[in-house]
């Protein structure tokens, strides 16, 4: 759907009682605290926190900070390790390299050398690349991003004309390193400055060396909060905090995939529970775990490489509530969330009543069992921890485009959410029992091993 879905004042009125009910003395879940994290989560500046991206180590030092400001304990560090809130990784990739490159931009018998950096960047390359007189064949301005990653993986040079003030020109600057698959044997696609590319018969000699294989790093971000009578177990509370960057499309266009939704809602709701309870005078009898994952863009790599080498024991984890997409509801009513695959557990029954105690409704969604294995719970599912999302939203038009952005959030309903959202966290926290997969969860779990 194109409408935006940004509360109106008739919208925010509709939540007055419910989140006058709802707040406490001390107002901890504020919607203004909700807009402030969320919208520098998804500002232009931070550019689609990509993995790898220097926005996304930005937003990575954000949520550190914030952490520490809320006094909780690093835990993102591995035995023997310095404490951190960083928990490390690696994924394969490469770093692109433009030594000893050459382009050479042909126009009748003129030939003009183009200088790296000045005249043009490198996007992506998978392989050691020659060709002599290609046609400058350019893509209109203000393409469709959807075709623009379709065409990154491309055979053939591919040249996207871009002005130098554009996003994708500046997300380009220096050595750039990339975890995606894609790119393995793909033709180097090529930002060229706009300015170069007029008139017709040009043609573009090129030259580029294969891309350097290398581990790239990445960083989760977690944070433990210590529980009382019941401290050696964990309930994890965690949303991916990375989206898909910038994309190449022609022109000066806003081609920044800020992941409003998608899933800074989700990162936001994290920190913004975990300040909450930090502020808590006694504590919950549980401890809980705040993680903010990176690469589940890349197929949820960095909730899987939490798993692989966890910072705390899997076995103390309790249960999983993962927060995915909860700004973009899709129609203006009361609170409502849903939950992924509710049948397999009784997470479900425990989340859907504490929700509803804080007047957030559960609600059937048609993809909720298909998305069960499309978040960070699922890493989680497969090591047999009872892991579920919950979100507020659905796969909206904007969904992984550049009109994700935090103006369209729908905030009075995400607040509404987000409170009962720590009614949630409260009572997985503060129970006797411990949630548990049912017969029809052991068999859904035993495929998707």
């Amino acid at each position: 759907m194109n409408r935006t879905l940004a509360s109106s004042c008739a919208f925010a009125a509709l939540f007055t009682v419910v989140l006058a009910a709802q707040k406490p003395a001390e107002d901890t879940l504020a919607e203004s605290r909700i807009r402030e994290v969320l919208g520098f989560l998804a500002s232009d500046e931070l550019a689609g926190r990509d993995s790898p991206s220097p926005g996304q180590d930005r937003a990575a030092e954000f949520l550190a900070a914030a952490f520490a400001r809320a006094k909780l304990e690093p835990r993102g560090h591995l035995a023997g390790q310095e404490p951190s809130f960083f928990h490390a990784f690696t994924l394969p990739g490469v770093q692109l390299s433009t030594k000893g490159a050459k382009l050479t931009l042909r126009r009748g018998d003129e030939a003009q050398e183009l200088v790296h950096g000045e005249d043009w960047r490198l996007w992506e390359n998978g392989r050691a690349f020659t060709v002599r007189g290609e046609a400058l064949a350019l893509p209109a301005a203000g393409g469709d991003p959807r075709a623009a990653r379709r065409a990154m993986s491309g055979r053939k040079l591919r040249v996207v004309p871009v002005e130098t003030t554009a996003p994708v020109w500046l997300a380009a600057a220096g050595e750039r390193r990339v975890v995606s698959q894609r790119v393995a044997g793909a033709a180097p696609l090529i930002l060229l400055r706009a300015e170069l590319a007029t008139g017709e018969g040009a043609t573009l000699d090129a030259t580029l060396p294969a891309p350097e294989a290398m581990d790239v790093p990445l960083r989760n971000v977690v944070a433990l909060l210590p529980g009382g009578d019941l401290a050696d177990e964990i309930v994890v509370v965690c949303a991916h905090y990375d989206h898909i960057g910038v994309s190449p499309v022609a022109g000066e266009v806003d081609a920044i995939n800020n992941g409003a939704d998608d899933d800074a809602t989700g990162t936001t709701a994290v920190l913004v529970l975990a300040e909450h309870f930090a502020r808590r005078a006694t504590p919950l009898r549980r401890s809980v775990l705040f993680a903010c994952w990176s690469a589940e863009e890349k197929g949820l790599r960095g909730s899987r490489a939490f798993t692989e080498q966890p910072s705390v024991p899997l076995g103390s984890i309790v249960a999983v509530v993962n927060l995915e997409m909860l700004g973009r509801p899709e129609r203006e009513s009361a609170p409502f969330a849903w939950i992924t695959g509710a049948a397999y557990s009784d997470f479900g029954a425990i989340a859907e009543a504490a929700l509803v105690e804080r007047g957030v409704a559960v609600e059937p969604f048609a993809m909720a069992t298909q998305l069960f294995a499309a978040s960070d719970n699922l890493p989680f599912a497969q090591k047999g921890v009872v892991a579920h999302s919950i979100s507020a939203g659905t796969l909206h038009a904007d969904y992984h485009q550049p009109g994700d952005g935090p103006e369209r959030i729908a905030y009075a309903h995400m607040t509404a959410v987000v409170r009962g959202l720590a009614g949630v966290v409260e009572a997985f926290a503060t129970r006797d029992g411990k949630p548990e997969w049912n017969e029809e969860g052991k068999r859904a779990l035993a495929r998707r091993r």
